[in-house]
């Protein structure tokens, strides 16, 4: 169990979907926020008689209003799983250990959130050659 959790902080694939998914829900959500309100307008406008989709006003915005809690509450679980993890990275993290950026990448991940997790994992961990070793349990912080 506790060779466990140090692979789950060195997973390649772990990492780069934990820093790219919840950019990606955001995204989709936003979208779909958007998509909401044309739905809403080119109902309303087919129901005054102009041309556009005959769905009525309540399944067009019922549809879209669906898909955009679904986003809602899928970015927040992912966000928060991805913010706990990235949190852990950085402070566990050699390299920033040795230069003493540590507690600029931590507050860049905590203010920058969906963003500064991206910009870490990219500087940090994807252009890092050889890439960082978290061993979660060693003593040096």
């Amino acid at each position: 169990m506790d060779r466990d959790l140090t692979s789950l902080l060195n997973n390649q694939k772990l990492q780069a979907i934990l820093a790219i998914v919840p950019l990606t829900i955001f995204i989709l959500a936003l979208l779909s926020y958007f998509g909401i309100f044309f739905s809403m307008f080119s109902s309303i406008d087919a129901q005054l008689g102009h041309t556009g989709n005959s769905k009525s006003f309540f399944t067009a915005f019922l549809g879209n209003l669906i898909i955009f809690i679904f986003l809602v509450f899928t970015g927040f679980f992912t966000g928060v799983i991805s913010f706990v993890y990235f949190i852990v990275h950085a402070v566990k993290n050699p390299n920033l250990i040795k230069s003493d950026d540590r507690l600029l990448w931590i507050i860049s991940i905590i203010f920058g959130n969906g963003i500064g997790i991206f910009v870490y994992w990219y500087y940090q961990i994807k252009k890092q050659d050889p890439r960082p070793f978290i061993d979660l349990y060693d003593e040096d912080l």
